[in-house]
């Protein structure tokens, strides 16, 4: 992330979708062909051919088996392709590893001891954009390249982070219970008390890609936006409008907003950095959403402020500890609307996310340039 690493080589975009089918070298050329996953018509778009790239290993560090099928689908036939079976299985983990000459890393813990068994190893690519999961200093010291992987993930989370503050806002959840489970009808009872975005003021906490992506989203909403970001950065013209109003007191961001978001990555600056003091800030009927990292927050101060109704709501998708305990006091509160950490999860932004590891891992096995690198 941004604040943390370095990145280096972010072209403006990725190549256009390529007519493909298949050729004898494994890499498909042709007529365009779609796959259909998980009930969703997705585009098979691998590497355009070009000369031949030697044959590889790729690992999918995860079990998720209908994520895999997206990555196999655009990847080159010639190409190894793995996935782990199971979560916890640490003897299929290193089996897997040791063969492996590309690691595509999602969210379990790549270690020193996981690192020590991959004497294949090429290239670490994220499948996202932290690296709070990752031991970087191990693969730093073996001299892989780690990268990340932000195509696709701002808009994505910009959705879902909309979707969380008018879930939050409207009181989804207990209108949802309210009509199927509890068989009332109360179109009258939330309208005083909901909170929507039209002419709202929206705290944003970060203004790197997904930020940017979730306040363009936001001013076709009508939403005036108070924006919190690091002192000394220049400000891009697209910004300098009615509206927008960029802040550097995240104090004057928390006290003049509706609706704060946060989208900064996890620091030891930013770590604990929304505490009780500053939760108490909040206005009377604001909503808190958190799609950045659970540790941001200091969540035993969150309880306690939403219990005192300011804020009023929250919206979460993370939180300190990934999945949290069944009976996290955050779970049993009835004004935050929670999700599993899946806010860039959307068929759209895998299909794009393989498109562009497939092309980084041709890269590494090439010599050439990496995108998207930490440094």
């Amino acid at each position: 992330m941004g604040a943390a690493h370095g990145i280096s080589g972010a072209p403006p975009g990725w190549p256009k979708s390529a007519e493909i089918g298949c050729c004898a070298n494994g890499l498909r050329s042709g007529p365009q062909r779609r796959a259909t996953i998980d009930g969703f018509s997705v585009e098979r778009r691998p590497l355009a051919p070009g000369a031949d790239t030697p044959e590889a290993t790729v690992l999918l560090f995860t079990a998720a088996t209908h994520l895999a099928q997206i990555y196999r689908e655009q990847l080159p036939a010639s190409w190894r392709f793995e996935h782990l079976s199971s979560r916890d299985d640490e003897d299929e983990k290193l089996e897997r590893l040791a063969r492996a000459d590309v690691v595509i890393h999602m969210d379990l813990p790549l270690t020193r001891t996981h690192l020590r068994h991959a004497r294949r190893l090429k290239l670490v690519h994220r499948q996202g954009v932290g690296v709070d999961a990752l031991d970087l200093d191990a693969v730093r010291e073996r001299g892989v390249p780690v990268c990340i992987c932000p195509v696709g993930t701002p808009e994505a989370v910009a959705e879902h982070a909309i979707m969380l503050m008018l879930a939050a806002g409207r009181h989804l959840p207990q209108l949802h219970q309210d009509v199927t489970r509890h068989g009332r009808w109360p179109k009258w009872e939330y309208r005083n008390r909901s909170q929507g975005l039209q002419g709202a003021t929206v705290g944003v906490v970060g203004f790197g890609r997904t930020g940017q992506a979730l306040a363009r989203r936001l001013l076709a909403f009508e939403s005036r936006l108070l924006i919190y970001r690091r002192p000394g950065r220049p400000i891009d013209d697209e910004w300098r409008r009615d509206g927008v109003e960029f802040i550097h007191d995240l104090d004057a961001v928390f006290a003049g907003s509706d609706v704060v978001s946060l989208h900064c990555p996890l620091t030891p600056e930013t770590k604990g950095m929304v505490d009780g003091r500053r939760l108490a800030l909040m206005r009377t009927g604001s909503i808190l959403v958190n799609t950045a990292r659970g540790g941001v927050v200091v969540e035993a101060d969150l309880v306690e402020a939403l219990s005192a109704g300011r804020p009023a709501a929250a919206g979460l998708d993370v939180f300190g500890q990934e999945p949290p305990p069944p009976d996290h006091p955050l779970l049993r509160l009835p004004n935050v609307v929670a999700t599993p950490h899946c806010a860039a999860g959307t068929v759209q932004t895998q299909q794009k996310k393989a498109q562009a590891i497939a092309d980084n891992v041709r890269r590494v096995l090439e010599g050439r340039e990496l995108r998207y690198r930490v440094r």
